[in-house]
Formats: C-alpha cells, structure tokens, sequence
C-alpha cells in the first residue's frame, strides 16, 4: 500500500513540479570553495564552506518515485545524477537564496540525518595544476581512441581517474586502451567505447588539460607493463576539466565507474586535498577493497601528512597505497623543459632530516604514507625533446604500473597492496614514511 501512495504522489509531482530540471550547466553553477585543492592535487582547505550544491546517495533499492519525492521535500532547484555509474548518486542543486546564509549546511546537516539518505557531502572542486610545459595542440575524437583499443580485454586493467588520455600522443604506438564492447554504457545520446568523460558527459575521455597530466600519468603506468611484457589495458575516466578543475561529485562518479568493471584491477588517483575526510568516497574504496588496489599520491606539500590529513591518501583503508616521492640526489632543472607537478614547499612542514630519501617536497607521513616511488626528473618525451617531470602524481602512476605486473588473477585489492609492500625495497633513509621502502627501480 505505501509503495502506491508513494507512486501516486510521484505521479502528481511530476506534473506539477516543474521546477526540478536534471541538467546542469556546470559552468555556471557555483560550486564549494572550501578546499582549492592542488596538488597535482595539494591545496589548502579553506574554513569556509560556500556553495549551493549537495552530492546524495541514496539507500540501494530506492525507487525513481521515491527519489522524486525527496528531491521535492528538500526544494532543490536542480539535480544531476551519476549516468553510467551509480544510479544511488545525484547532484543536488539549491537555489542561492535557499543556500545562502548558512542554509546549505542545514540543508546537509538535515539530509545526513535522514533515514532515506545513506550520505549526504558538500561538492568542492579539486584543484589539478594548469601548468602547460608543451603546445600539444588538438582536441582528440572517440575514432583515434578506437585506433588504440585492444581487440579484447586480457591481463590486468588500470583505471585511470585524471585529466583524460591524448590517444594521439606519439607514446603510444601500440593498442593499449580499454576494449568496452561487454560492458558499455550509454548515456546522453553516446555509447561507451573505451572510457567515458565525466565533464562533458560523453565518450571522448580526451587529455585536453594544458598539462596533460592524463597522458603523462598513462604513459608512466604504461612505461612499467611494456617493461615487464605484461598483458595490460588502461581504462581513461576524465574527471578533470581543461583547467584542471575536477568536481568532486565528478570524482565520484568516474570511481563508481571504475569499479562497475568486473575486470578493473587498479585504480589510480593521482591527485587530492587536506583536511575533510570526505567519507562517501571512503565507503566507495572500501566497497571493492575485495577486488581493487586504490593507489594515491602523498601530496607535493613537503608536509607529514600524520599531522595534517592529505586524502583520499590518508583514508586508512586497507586496500589503498599512499605514495612519497623518491628523491633523486640532484637538483631539478630550470630549463624551459621542466615541468613541476604542482609542487608547493612548506618550509615549515617539510623534513628536517638532511639525510632523507624523499623528495624535498614530498609528503611524508609513518603512519599515514606506505612507500615512495621516483619523484624528480622523470622523462616524458614529445616531439623528440625530452622534458622532466617531478612529483608525486607521477610516483602514483609508476606504483600502479608495478603493482600491475604482480597481480595475479582472482587477486584482492588487500592481498595486491601486501604483495607490493613485500618486494618492496628497503632504505633505511626512508624512515618518515611506513615501511622504510621503494618499489624496485
């Protein structure tokens, strides 16, 4: 009898509730300022929560009549929901006048509340650096991806959540992406092919970034399967916009969309923020802690991210990798072809150590960060000129390419991660961080 009712009511709602619209112009909606987040990710979190917007997740099992009534009850003026993903998870949007004046932190306070909302977060927006080190020039089109598709999916699969991938990029000269033909979706007039674009909401998960952080990342993961001649695919998932701007609803969606692949092994992340812990996508990593490896930059800080929180690499879940950056004993160059992964240094935070293995700006961290990978000037090359790139970002990627080629098959994320640490490389100059090691040059 209630689910009637609740039809019924839905029924009238629709046709009297026209306010409720399900497209968003990102572009013109405020979104929270409350962390700039930059480092490749590293930013600060600022005391004030601003903004008129909401992320959402539902309880499994809510009904579309039952979402519709709730959205009415918390008079939003829009919403947004995560397509190809989770159909739990939905951008809710208020008018300024109804966000205003503390009104979207009651908004949340209430919703958290809520017995028919499992979570309820504000939408900050993740800083990615906008520091362009080459003109690559071009836009990409979903037909030069399929150029680079694998014919079927074999070996390991790495999800990438960044800036999106340059398929064009010279690198990459044999199949390597993401075969979607068994499990795509379709959204927004598009259908999946080898990846899908968050931002723009189509299938075109190209590197538009004016870093190209995507690509740079891919390539490094990359870099470690053609090493070891093991079979692999790199799933591209943009959340991150030209600018660098990733939304955290955004974030979430390109996760849920990750581990929706039965055949995802790996996820990376190299990007983050400080301070809010941000716990929905806590529980989303620890929902596939049985299948997937969460592999996550440190921070480019220089700061001990024990004392000050550095996520979604501080999340202490037991399935993800927290990555320093190794350093490299010289001095990174000041040639025009160097290029900085957003590294900020906090004099006061960083090392007073002068004998430390870690990077100068590396986070660091003995409870909070597991092991380092190179950090410092590591090549990318393009058009025949070599550029270096430093920072954790890239410590990440070169993580989640050798944690790949020790998977085996039917392997948990958690057994992964112990299988890492175990091989591993011991230094005893690496002691701000927790096991005191490096993966294997």
């Amino acid at each position: 009898m209630k689910k009637v009712f609740v039809n019924c009511c839905a029924l009238l709602l629709m046709t009297f509730i026209s306010c409720q619209k399900e497209t968003i112009n990102t572009e013109g909606t405020e979104t929270v300022k409350e962390s700039e987040i930059t480092q490749k990710g590293d930013g600060s979190a600022s005391n004030a929560e601003v903004g008129n917007e909401l992320v959402i997740l539902y309880p499994d099992g809510t009904t579309e009549a039952e979402k519709i009534l709730k959205r009415a009850e918390y008079n939003i003026e829009e919403f947004k929901k995560c397509e190809c993903a989770d159909p739990n998870l939905e951008l809710w949007v208020f008018s300024k006048r109804e966000a205003g004046g503390g009104g979207l932190e009651d908004k949340r306070a209430t919703a958290k509340s809520d017995e028919e909302i499992e979570g309820a977060e504000f939408n900050p927006n993740i800083k990615i650096s906008e520091t362009m080190f080459v003109d690559f020039a071009g836009i990409g089109s979903p037909s030069d991806g399929i150029a680079k598709r694998v014919a079927s999916n074999q070996g390991v699969t790495v999800a990438v959540l960044d800036t999106g991938i340059m398929y064009d990029y010279e690198g990459f000269t044999t199949p390597f992406l993401y075969n979607s033909d068994q499990n795509g979706c379709n959204d927004n007039g598009y259908t999946e092919l080898f990846g899908w674009n968050f931002v723009d909401e189509n299938n075109n998960p190209y590197d538009n970034h004016q870093g190209r952080h995507g690509t740079i990342v891919t390539q490094l993961i990359a870099s470690k399967f053609e090493a070891a001649n093991v079979n692999y695919q790199i799933l591209p998932v943009k959340v991150a916009s030209e600018t660098g701007n990733i939304r955290y609803f955004d974030a979430l969606c390109g996760f849920q969309f990750a581990a929706n692949k039965p055949d995802v092994d790996i996820i990376n992340m190299s990007f983050g923020w400080y301070h809010h812990e941000r716990e929905l996508l806590e529980k989303f990593i620890i929902d596939v802690e049985d299948r997937i490896l969460v592999v996550t930059s440190a921070g480019n800080k220089g700061t001990n991210n024990d004392m000050t929180t550095h996520y979604p690499s501080s999340y202490e879940v037991d399935n993800i990798l927290a990555i320093a950056g190794l350093g490299s004993g010289g001095t990174p160059s000041n040639t025009p072809s160097s290029y900085y992964d957003a590294v900020v240094l906090n004099p006061n935070g960083s090392s007073s150590n002068s004998n430390s293995g870690l990077a100068s700006f590396s986070n660091r961290g003995t409870m909070s960060v597991d092991i380092a990978a190179p950090s410092e000037q590591i090549p990318f090359i393009y058009n025949n000129e070599t550029f270096y790139v430093d920072g954790t970002s890239y410590s990440a990627a070169l993580t989640s390419g050798y944690s790949g080629t020790l998977h085996l098959n039917g392997m948990t994320g958690i057994a992964l991660r112990a299988k890492v640490l175990e091989n591993s490389v011991y230094n005893a100059n690496l002691s701000e961080i927790q096991y005191s090691s490096h993966i294997p040059d």
